[in-house]
Order: C-alpha cells, then sequence, then structure tokens
C-alpha cells in the first residue's frame, strides 16, 4: 500500500508524499543533522518516530538512508542546507531550526520543494541574557584581566598595582547600554541591565509603540556618520537585508 500510494506523488512533481504512520507502516525518521544531544526532543519523539543522530556539518556526511527516508530534520547552526542540499532528501516534509535564526536555510527553495521550515524564537533567551550581560560586565570589571594576572603570578595588592593589571575598569552606575534589536533577547538583556544600574537605548523600527515604557528604555534616532553617544552596544538581531546599514554602517545617538 505505501508503495502504491507513492506511485501518485512522483518526487519530480513537487508533491511531497504523505506521511504515513499507524499499525500499517513503519515509524517516520526523524534526523538530528548537525548534533547528538537531543535530551529535548527524545522524551517527545520516542514513542512517535525513529531518531537519527547524524551529527554532520554538510549533506555529505549524511547516511543515504536518512536522504531517502527522513520526513522531518532537526538542526542547529552548524550546518547549511542550500537548494542542492534540500534537494537530496526524498521524502523530507518539514526543517525545525532548533534556535531562533533561519539564515542557514534555503528557505524559498524550502517552499518551492514543499518542505516546512520551522523555528524556536523563546530558545535560549534567558541564557544568551545572561552571557550577553555577563560580557558587559566583564568590560567595564576587567575580571577576566584579573583572573589572567593572578594565574601569570602578577602581585596586584596596593590600589596602585590593581589599578595597573585593571586599567580601564570603570562604575557601572549612570552608563549607558545601546541595544540593536530589542526582541526577546534583547528586553531581557535590556532589564538586566537596568538592575545594574545602566541607562538603556535601543533602536528596533520593528516594535510597537510602548515597549520602551514596558522596559524603561529609550528609543534612538539612527544618524549616518555621527559620533554614538552611547557607552557599551550590543546586538541581538539577526543579520538581514533591512537591517546590514544599521550593524554597519551608521553609528547611533538618542
Amino acid at each position: 500500500m505505501c508503495h502504491n500510494q507513492h506511485s501518485f506523488f512522483p518526487l519530480d512533481s513537487g508533491i511531497r508524499p504523505p506521511i504515513l504512520n499507524g499499525p500499517m507502516h513503519p515509524r517516520p525518521l526523524v534526523a538530528l543533522l548537525d548534533g547528538r544531544d537531543c535530551t529535548v526532543e527524545m522524551p517527545i519523539l520516542k514513542d512517535v518516530a525513529t531518531v537519527a543522530f547524524c551529527d554532520a556539518q554538510s549533506t555529505q556526511e549524511i547516511h543515504e538512508k536518512v536522504l531517502n527516508e527522513a520526513v522531518a530534520a532537526l538542526l542547529y547552526h552548524t550546518i547549511t542546507l542550500s537548494r542542492d542540499d534540500l534537494e537530496k532528501f526524498k521524502g523530507l516534509r518539514v526543517i525545525v531550526r532548533i534556535g531562533s535564526g533561519f539564515d542557514n536555510v534555503d528557505i524559498k527553495a524550502a517552499a518551492e520543494l514543499g518542505i516546512a521550515v520551522c523555528n524556536v524564537p523563546a530558545s535560549s533567551v534567558e541564557e544568551t541574557a545572561d552571557t550577553s550581560l555577563c560580557l558587559i560586565l566583564n568590560l567595564y570589571r576587567r575580571v577576566t584581566w584579573m583572573h589572567q594576572a593572578l594565574r601569570e603570578g602578577t602581585r596586584a595588592s596596593s590600589v596602585e598595582q590593581i589599578r595597573e593589571v585593571a586599567g580601564g575598569a570603570a562604575r557601572i552606575r549612570g552608563e549607558t547600554l545601546g541595544i540593536i534589536g530589542l526582541g526577546r533577547v534583547g528586553q531581557a538583556v535590556a532589564l538586566r541591565a537596568k538592575a545594574f544600574g545602566f541607562g538603556v537605548i535601543f533602536y528596533d523600527p520593528y516594535l510597537p509603540d510602548g515597549v520602551e515604557r514596558s522596559t524603561c528604555s529609550s528609543t534612538l534616532t539612527v544618524y549616518p556618520c555621527t559620533a554614538a553617544s552611547t557607552s557599551t552596544t550590543t546586538t541581538s538581531s539577526m543579520i538581514s537585508p533591512s537591517n546590514r546599514c544599521v550593524r554597519e554602517k551608521h553609528w547611533l545617538r538618542p
């Protein structure tokens, strides 16, 4: 029955065969393409699908069985799926990008091939915001520099010695943090930064009115070739044609 059903949907027709799952059909094959950590997904998939761990960096490293039979693919950010790569999968119906960005998947080609592409926008928001603030705090308090000095046996007990080792350390309260892209991660960073005493300004042309009041932040105006007034700037938005000029060619001023 499975073979007869597939005969109605030749691969060159652009229509993907339906996923058949039940007592008369084997469980569908789901592939994690570029990793082996599937601790979140396995409890959900183990009773309804067969899961393959590819740990691949390109489709050339993916087993032929996966290319021929996988109906769903999970991937992080270390593998890229171009049109040529997508055409290698004979039964693929859905791609799930484990994360918010999906610029490593040719979504136009996927749509033309009948493959749905999904992402997980809320993935690792808290962890990313925590890490971002850790790096920002390190710039101000020079923790890495102090740690390296201790490892190298540099003596830093007097005020003068500490000042020399931690040159550039500054008080955080009253400083200004500029955030480009006030989405989920940007807002999480803004709230953390406010707690440490930063004044927060941001640029995001896609936000509805009122977000700045809910995050106690103020918006920025973009001016070409002007000096930035921010003490520190962090970017939480993905690269796209609409924001590339802001990230590469413009400075920000409140």
